[in-house]
């Protein structure tokens, strides 16, 4: 049989479609069907491209114009102190290059958990994230009988952004003039050592508890309501040490107190004169005090993408590397977001068998 030319074959369709009395053409209606069939495959086709296309205008933009309102940064702690003003970094950095208002949310208590619990429930879309510490996200798990969320199942870690040592300060009129001292002492007189902490729970009272560990020294707990608060006590020889963070420099370097040791893996330029613990011969006594940005669990990853590399470059400006020496602390060296995720698990692990051991609790 015959074809008629393609262009012209809808048209034959259609007269056959007609009574046959008003049909001239001599074709036969097997030859339309597939036609038929053939045009209904490409408009198929067409349809399907369509939908994936519209599909994809509709989601990019949603990624692509985020953030087009305020964001809030939940700090968990007190709106004063070395913490806070770190959490004022990362917002009035984030502003500057997202170009919407960041702002920071206050919400203190329970060691920061509660702050922690507020975020787990705010919605995952990238305008709620908070700035946490080790203690909420790592010690936390082990020090509390229940928690209001789950350190790695309901965050999405977005970046480390700091590290801030710990040291071992006794008075300046102490007798003891080195951490072998205060080792040998603790040995020798158990039960006799004193040592202030910012809290039950708090990384003062950890690592207090480790340090009795490995020196299987009995020393008494004398907590105070915060760090400053636990330094003052050392200053008036309330206790004998405080193994406290770096707001103990001030009095370093004004002469009221002596720094023994700081327990970070290698000396740190804002005390470069003070040896580290493992230099000292306990390597084990470790515990740099770091904080983190994290979101709840379900933000997509496009925007948590766009916070890491946002804060990555906060971190990187001149402005916040002045603003860290001040604050004796320095910005984290890898703010990616496996590395932040490995940390929060390595260190629930290291901590947990620690305060177990040691019988420690925050309530």
């Amino acid at each position: 049989m015959v074809s008629p030319p393609a262009p012209r074959q809808a048209a034959w369709c259609a007269a056959l479609r007609r009574p046959a009395s008003e049909t001239q053409f001599p074709f036969s209606q097997p030859l339309c069907r597939r036609q038929e069939m053939k045009t209904l495959k490409m408009l198929r086709r067409t349809a399907v491209g369509a939908m994936v296309a519209l599909v994809a205008t509709w989601q990019l933009p949603a990624f692509a114009e985020y953030p087009d309102r305020p964001i809030k940064l939940i700090w968990p702690y007190a709106a004063g102190g070395l913490g806070a003003n770190l959490a004022r970094l990362i917002t009035d950095g984030l502003q500057e290059r997202l170009g919407q208002p960041v702002v920071m949310d206050v919400r203190p208590g329970a060691g920061g958990t509660l702050g922690m619990g507020v975020l787990k429930t705010s919605p995952p879309d990238g305008y709620t994230i908070a700035l946490s510490t080790i203690a909420p996200l790592s010690l936390a798990p082990s020090l509390y009988k229940s928690l209001p969320y789950d350190s790695v199942k309901d965050f999405e870690p977005v970046a480390m952004t700091f590290i801030g040592p710990n040291l071992i300060v006794v008075n300046a009129s102490s007798p003891f003039k080195t951490f072998g001292d205060l080792v040998s002492f603790a040995k020798a007189n158990p039960g006799k050592l004193s040592y202030g902490t910012a809290g039950n729970g708090s990384t003062f009272h950890l690592t207090a508890g480790l340090f009795s560990q490995l020196t299987k020294g009995e020393l008494v707990n004398v907590p105070y309501k915060g760090g400053a608060p636990a330094f003052m006590g050392l200053l008036g020889n309330e206790t004998n040490v405080v193994f406290g963070n770096t707001d103990s420099l001030p009095h370093v370097a004004a002469g009221k107190m002596r720094a023994l040791a700081v327990m970070s893996p290698k000396r740190v330029s804002i005390a470069p004169d003070v040896p580290t613990t493992a230099e000292l011969g306990m390597p084990e006594l470790m515990l740099e005090s770091w904080y983190g940005v994290v979101a709840p669990a379900g933000t997509p990853k496009p925007i948590i993408d766009r916070l890491n590399r946002e804060i990555t470059a906060v971190l990187q400006t001149q402005r916040v590397k002045d603003a860290l020496k001040t604050l004796s602390t320095e910005a984290a060296p890898d703010q990616s977001v496996a590395t932040f995720r490995k940390t929060i698990a390595s260190e629930i692990a290291r901590w947990k068998p620690v305060i177990q051991t040691a019988g420690i609790t925050a309530e």
